[in-house]
């Protein structure tokens, strides 16, 4: 082979284009660089797409643990309100706070018309589940 030829498959291929070893080493880092930014930002496009995926997942999750405690709040509180004496469940929130300050044996009292001096005309009142809880701490205490 002739040293002084040039070779033409080294600088030109067949299809008109230039070869890789045509081309400078400052192009190459160019291209390079192009597509390391390019890479770059496709990754972080997909990071983001799969964050926006998780926050709604964990959006939906966390409006269900909000709907089924919503409806645990509803539940107890109707329980507790059902443990309530009739007479002050049949009476309006307004006055139970107002007149009794919010004391069931007070509001209870008040509709029956007992007085506080322990009269024989009292009558037995129901005991409510806060009064139950009470006397069953002060029995199960030791002394």
């Amino acid at each position: 082979m002739n040293s002084s030829l040039p070779d033409t498959n080294r600088d030109t291929p067949q299809d008109g284009c230039l070869s890789p070893g045509a081309l400078s080493s400052r192009t190459v880092r160019s291209v390079n660089r192009e597509a390391h930014i390019q890479l770059a930002h496709e990754q972080r496009t997909a990071m983001l797409e799969n964050f926006d995926m998780e926050v709604e997942d964990k959006i939906r999750l966390m409006r269900a643990q909000l709907d089924a405690d919503k409806m645990d709040l509803i539940l107890k509180a109707d329980c507790d309100v059902a443990q309530l004496p009739k007479c002050v469940r049949d009476m309006p929130l307004a006055t139970f706070l107002r007149e009794y300050g919010g004391d069931v044996s007070a509001a209870v009292r008040g509709v029956l018309k007992i007085d506080d001096k322990g009269r024989e005309t009292m009558v037995p009142l129901p005991e409510t589940p806060l009064v139950i809880r009470a006397r069953r701490k002060v029995v199960a205490k030791p002394t």
